[in-house]
């Protein structure tokens, strides 16, 4: 039996489907004219604290949503009053080495009017930077019984 989800979740999980895609366009359609994302970390350099996007989110996701080979495993989503919370690993290949990137991380998004406003993306950089296997990131959820939801 196929899960029934609110609006928000629906959007949430398709604009998932959309960077997996390389759909831009799509995925703009998604979020408001004033959404912004901001990652809860101290930057790639280590020097940028909560990095957010620029100004040209279009300009943003054409540089991301080409990444051939993303996969989402979401699992767990949840939502309250207009956020939508997303445990997740996302994974894609180094386009060089082709090895799999798996990083286990969270996305708090605030909602309006049915689109995606601002989120927040939580993760630890000093795994995001490791090519860690399937068996190392199950040790992560050895006890959930969360949702399997994959999203390819």
């Amino acid at each position: 039996m196929k899960k029934k989800y609110s609006k928000n979740i629906r959007v949430v999980l398709d604009i998932l489907r959309d960077e997996v895609n390389g759909d831009v366009a799509s995925a703009l359609k998604k979020m408001t004219s004033d959404y912004t994302m901001t990652w809860v970390d101290a930057g790639i350099n280590g020097k940028e604290l909560f990095p957010t996007t620029s100004n040209n989110i279009k300009k943003e996701l054409e540089e991301a949503y080409p990444i051939k080979g993303r996969q989402y495993d979401i699992k767990n989503i949840t939502e309250g009053d207009n956020v939508v919370m997303v445990e997740l690993i996302e994974s894609f290949p180094n386009t060089k080495t082709k090895k799999v990137y798996r990083t286990p991380l969270v996305l708090v998004l605030e909602m309006r009017d049915g689109k995606i406003r601002t989120g927040r993306h939580y993760l630890d950089p000093r795994l995001s930077g490791k090519h860690l296997t399937k068996a190392q990131i199950a040790k992560a959820y050895k006890n959930s019984k969360g949702l399997e939801l994959v999203i390819e």
